[in-house]
């Protein structure tokens, strides 16, 4: 993951913020910013949970595909897509973000 960090990091995707319950610093990836300024974002630490069994490998592709991981004490196979994370992935494709 860290050439894909990297990447959009020069994009201007990656922000340090504080955590609501623990108030410390993580980093951030940024995925969408409205008319209004507002954004949407995700820690890495979670990005790394949902998308951590492509970790060697992040590609277009293998982000695109079929993910499983564990919240809590539930196990979850679930697309990208079906994630709400694919037009993210379509728009780092758009921006050459992959290798």
């Amino acid at each position: 993951m860290k050439q894909l960090y990297f990447s959009l990091n020069e994009a201007g995707l990656i922000f340090k913020g504080q955590t609501a319950l623990a108030q410390e610093d993580v980093d951030y990836i940024l995925l969408e910013t409205y008319e209004n300024g507002t954004t949407t974002s995700v820690d890495v630490n979670t990005f790394e949970k949902l998308f951590g069994d492509v970790e060697g490998n992040p590609t277009y592709e293998a982000l695109s595909g079929s993910h499983t991981f564990i919240l809590g004490d539930t196990k979850y196979t679930m697309t990208a897509e079906e994630m709400g994370y694919q037009k993210y992935f379509d728009q780092w494709k758009e921006q050459g973000l992959f290798n």
